[in-house]
């Protein structure tokens, strides 16, 4: 339940945070006796996590070596549309704070149709599996950016006077940073998509613009890891012919591509 003022249920907001009568029970998805108020609002910094992971995993760190493949691998849509739903998820747990003229004012710009449903956003194990790893897979793609410096890009392409780094995440898989990227868009998902999430709780699923910008947004949860999969085969390719022996040597001693032991 969420904390409140001692009065009866009536549908609204009382004293500013949501009641529900008939669910004066601490949250049982996950800890035992803390209150769903306490453990929703710990939804808040997991969720920037998420967003910062996002932002960082998906901005360039360096400008692009060929201006002409600058759409190419575009994630514009795919960082916009996150970064919106952990906005409203962010903003529809701070508004149950709020003051219920207010909140009542701004839980309707949020999709959602009653003040109350909004007793279903709530901390599950998911999201937590789901924030740990894009947290994990933050750290790993900003590692990545300092092993690699300038010659890190998002185009396949070598730079003057490209060096082959081995060390750091670089001795660990071949290609850390499509394995941080994957870490980042499936927590993302795990986050954003199951239940207790604003997308699953809100409604905004049951409208058409709603169906569409989740569908638009999923295709590109589902391609962008594709397309990164794909180029690891080429990468080594290109690696291999401009090394040659130094790159031998490292596939020996680093066999796995993308996770230790696995792949």
């Amino acid at each position: 339940m969420f904390i409140a003022e001692a009065q009866d249920f009536t549908g609204h907001i009382k004293g500013g945070i949501y009641l529900d009568a008939h669910q004066h029970k601490p949250d049982q998805d996950l800890v035992g006796t803390m209150p769903t108020a306490t453990t929703t609002l710990v939804k808040i910094p997991l969720l920037l996590v998420a967003a910062y992971s996002n932002f960082i995993t998906f901005t360039p760190p360096n400008p692009r070596s060929a201006p002409d493949e600058q759409g190419k691998y575009s994630a514009v849509k795919y960082i916009t549309i996150t970064q919106s739903f952990i906005l409203f998820e962010v903003v529809t747990i701070l508004a149950t704070c709020l003051p219920s003229h207010l909140a009542d004012r701004v839980l309707p710009m949020l999709g959602w149709r009653s003040p109350t449903s909004t007793l279903g956003v709530h901390l599950t194990l998911p999201f937590l599996i789901g924030a740990f790893l894009c947290g994990v897979g933050g750290i790993i793609r900003i590692l990545c950016y300092r092993a690699l410096g300038r010659h890190f890009t998002f185009e396949l392409s070598l730079r003057k006077d490209h060096k082959l780094v081995t060390d750091g995440p670089y001795a660990v898989v071949r290609h850390p940073s499509y394995t941080a990227l994957i870490m980042v868009t499936v927590g993302t998902l795990l986050c954003l998509t199951g239940s207790g999430s604003w997308l699953a709780e809100s409604g905004v699923m049951n409208t058409l613009v709603g169906r569409l910008l989740v569908v638009a947004w999923a295709a590109e949860v589902v391609w962008i890891p594709i397309v990164m999969i794909m180029r690891v085969g080429t990468e080594d390719e290109i690696l291999r012919k401009e090394f040659k022996e130094e790159w031998e040597a490292w596939s020996k001693r680093t066999p796995y591509k993308l996770v230790p032991g696995l792949l």
